[in-house]
């Protein structure tokens, strides 16, 4: 008798409790939106204080993070396809240059000795990515990062068509070397490429900032 008087009090405050929330407008809605709210703050706080290396290394993790996403978009699919093609034929009048006789159809450079295909990962939009998203996720104005974005996207963009005449030439004329330099040498090289720009993008900016501070003092 005692558990049961026991159960049936514990079920009618239960009920009551109910009742009571309902009675009162929007209860529930606050209490979510309170929670939400203090899960940012707690979030927001967090971030506040943590050291500004783990601050970069958050902002530029979410950036790779959407890159790779974005990438098995299929518009990225079309747009990347189109750049290729670009890529292709300024590389083409490259090699022209160089006296080659080439030519052009869509991704694939021609000439009557050797012919070389700009296919994914022959670009130049990963390691500019990369580039990018170190130079956002660092604090300094965006004045000074964009700058150094649109420098640094060219830069990487020219070492792009550079590596596409190159392998040209070395499938040409070092057929065995073709491979070693198109999957071991170049990705590396363009990774160091763009830590080397992002070294120099951070050097430059502390530069400009050095006089701000002085004047200021």
């Amino acid at each position: 008798m005692k558990n049961s008087d026991h159960n049936s009090h514990r079920e009618t405050g239960a009920k009551a409790t109910q009742k009571r929330s309902q009675m009162i407008p929007g209860h529930a809605e606050q209490i979510t939106e309170r929670a939400g709210s203090s899960f940012r703050t707690r979030s927001l706080q967090w971030y506040a204080n943590v050291g500004p290396i783990w601050r970069f290394g958050l902002k530029f993790g979410a950036l790779m993070v959407l890159f790779y996403v974005l990438i098995l978009a299929p518009v990225f699919d079309r747009l990347l396809y189109s750049y290729l093609e670009a890529n292709a034929w300024l590389a083409n009048v490259l090699l022209n240059w160089f006296g080659q006789a080439s030519h052009v159809s869509e991704i694939t450079i021609r000439s009557a000795r050797f012919a070389i295909t700009v296919r994914r990962g022959c670009d130049a939009v990963e390691p500019s990515w990369f580039f990018c998203a170190a130079l956002l996720a660092f604090p300094a104005p965006w004045s000074r990062k964009v700058a150094g974005m649109l420098a640094g996207a060219l830069l990487l963009q020219a070492l792009n068509l550079l590596r596409i005449v190159s392998l040209y030439f070395i499938g040409l004329y070092y057929p065995r070397f073709f491979n070693t330099a198109h999957v071991e040498i170049w990705p590396v090289v363009f990774i160091m490429v763009a830590i080397a720009l992002w070294v120099g993008w951070m050097s430059w900016s502390r530069r400009i900032a050095s006089p701000s501070v002085h004047a200021g003092a």
